[in-house]
């Protein structure tokens, strides 16, 4: 008794046709990222941009002091000076 199963008969069974045979779709690779991961790209990126600057601040600080306006306290400097020698550094 001969059955047929779709369009292969029971003698093609296990051959290959070239023809109907398609290659895979390439799979793309998923990548997970951990919060931490993310954390630390974070970081590197706001590390390498720096600290914001306000240029148009500094330049009127410049100006300022260039043309003796800008009142300097030499007190309040010294004492800022002295409290940053003051500060002991923490151990880890």
């Amino acid at each position: 008794m001969t059955s047929r199963v779709g369009s292969l008969s029971r003698s093609r069974i296990g051959q290959m046709n070239a023809d109907r045979i398609a290659a895979p779709a390439p799979v793309e690779p998923v990548v997970m990222v951990s919060r931490e991961a993310t954390m630390a790209s974070l970081i590197v990126s706001l590390a390498e941009a720096g600290p914001p600057i306000d240029a148009d601040k500094i330049m009127a600080i410049r100006e300022a002091i260039a043309s003796g306006q800008y009142p300097i306290d030499a007190k309040a400097i010294a004492a800022r000076m002295i409290a940053l020698d003051l500060v002991e550094p923490q151990l880890s």
